[in-house]
């Protein structure tokens, strides 16, 4: 179960200082708004990717959002930084019924093989659990279960799906091969896979930016710290800064489900 008002609650009341990336416009309209519906978060801008990277690992800022800045850029700083082999990113989103999931891949340069997609589901599934929360998982894949004579990458992504959803059972994780049907695994599902980041990234955009679905952020769930990347087409940070000021509370003291 996925409880996002409850960590935009939490972030509300956090006194953790958030770094921002982007202009100097950008934070004061971050501020404002935060302001506005009465959060006091202590909130800083950087514009430069590095700065904003070196800050959070020395600890100067709690928590980091990508804002404006170029997520290329912002991601080999992480890597460098923090001596990573891969970045791995989990949406967070909200559809047009108000129902919260997670997406993941959503990096065009992510979950490109099954091992990479386990990596990241199984980090995914973990980094959330420290907020109290068991998500029940969907794996997608390029068709349905009868097309696999369509083609060798599509039969080779349906095998996939079929060997990812089992492998994070025996993990004891409650997850079902939806094959290409996306529509159900957001219905039934707290965390969906998709079959590799181009797909999810597509998959993203075309809910975010066409359709009503609302974007809170992108935790990097295989980082100790706490950052949230961010698409930089936002009109409005300030959701993604309460989101990451609650997951920084909520990683150290676990919700307790409803």
């Amino acid at each position: 179960m996925i409880d996002v008002n409850a960590l935009l609650s939490r972030g509300a009341r956090s006194r953790v200082k958030v770094g921002i990336g982007g202009s100097s416009a950008v934070l004061a309209d971050t501020k404002r708004l935060i302001s506005s519906s009465g959060g006091r978060i202590p909130l800083v801008g950087f514009e430069e990717p590095r700065d904003l990277v070196v800050s959070l690992k020395r600890g100067e800022i709690g928590v980091a959002v990508r804002g404006t800045l170029s997520s290329s850029k912002v991601l080999q700083c992480l890597k460098d930084e923090f001596r990573l082999k891969e970045v791995m990113r989990a949406a967070v989103l909200e559809d047009s019924r108000g129902k919260p999931f997670i997406l993941a891949p959503v990096g065009i340069d992510e979950g490109i093989d099954y091992p990479s997609r386990i990596r990241l589901a199984s980090a995914t599934i973990e980094y959330f659990s420290r907020l109290g929360w068991n998500l029940k998982t969907g794996i997608l894949s390029k068709g349905r279960l009868e097309d696999r004579s369509r083609g060798p990458q599509i039969r080779r992504s349906l095998e996939e799906g079929e060997m990812l959803a089992k492998a994070l059972r025996e993990q004891g994780t409650n997850a079902r091969h939806y094959a290409i049907l996306v529509e159900d695994a957001v219905k039934e599902c707290d965390l969906v896979i998709a079959p590799d980041g181009v797909s999810g990234n597509l998959i993203f955009r075309s809910l975010h930016f066409v359709g009503a679905t609302r974007a809170y952020g992108a935790p990097v769930v295989n980082l100790d710290k706490v950052f949230v990347d961010t698409s930089r087409g936002k009109a409005d940070f300030s959701d993604s800064v309460l989101f990451a000021a609650g997951l920084a509370e909520s990683r150290s003291k676990p919700m307790k489900q409803a």
